[in-house]
């Protein structure tokens, strides 16, 4: 069983905790440097671990990512194996890699305003609840907007439809501040997924298809580190995430 991974399940303290470590808690059982933290309060404690970190940059595709250096070593392994068998592995945008709190943070905003007028506009939220919403700082907002989806089923992703976990990570949470995840424009190739998967590069984000984080262990041994194989079907393809195993590793509630 993974130590990390057990410490931060024993220190859960909260539904919201919970909710995050079970959706990227996967990252605790890296080989790299693993956040110290199930989620960070603000960008003086991210700048801080991320000072830490020994990065290293590379291009793939039309953009330039930063990660840390084990894992873009290995993404560099697992692109150039890729490449021997005629596909390429590339970024889907120019923060597919890491990222700055402020990053995470203007996109949990661009979906809470964006949810916030929908729901203002539907009259399921009265205007002054939505400006106290507003208000908040993005780290109180994470349990308000957690309660109107699971509560209210008041929903902040993408289509109004699905909680705003299922478009945006949680500020704070996200995998990207640790610098060990990576947006893959191929995701939906069964051989680059295999491939990454063979240098440490797993699904761990449930509805996240492009979103791989660097583990550093080959798939047999990850039920040994405290995590699940959990599969989705999307479409006509079935996709598989790597997830903590809330029970196993002692998650209480």
């Amino acid at each position: 069983m993974n130590h990390r991974l057990v410490e931060l399940a024993s220190s859960v303290s909260s539904s919201v905790e919970k909710r995050l470590f079970a959706e990227y808690g996967a990252v605790f059982a890296t080989t790299a440097t693993p956040p110290p933290t199930i989620i960070f309060e603000n960008s003086i404690q991210v700048d801080a671990f991320q000072s830490t970190l020994t990065l290293k940059a590379g291009v793939f595709g039309d953009y330039e990512i930063q990660l840390q250096e084990e894992a873009l070593n290995a993404l560099w392994a697992a692109a150039a194996a890729s490449a021997r068998i005629g596909f390429n592995i590339t970024a889907r945008a120019a923060d597919s890699g890491g990222r700055s709190y402020d990053d995470t943070v203007r996109l949990w905003l661009r979906n809470v305003n964006r949810g916030l007028e929908h729901w203002e506009s539907e009259a399921r939220i009265a205007a002054e609840r939505a400006k106290s919403i507003r208000d908040l700082s993005p780290i109180e907002q994470v349990g308000v907007i957690l309660d109107l989806e699971e509560n209210e089923k008041l929903f902040f992703g993408t289509f109004f439809d699905r909680s705003i976990l299922y478009s945006v990570a949680a500020p704070g949470a996200s995998q990207h501040l640790s610098m060990l995840a990576f947006d893959v424009t191929e995701y939906d190739n069964a051989e680059v997924t295999a491939v990454l998967g063979k240098h440490g590069w797993h699904r761990t984000v449930p509805n996240d298809l492009p979103h791989f984080t660097y583990l550093g262990h080959p798939e047999a041994v990850l039920p040994e580190l405290g995590l699940r194989y959990l599969e989705q079907p999307y479409g006509d393809r079935v996709y598989g995430f790597w997830t903590p195993d809330l029970k196993s590793i002692g998650v209480r509630g």
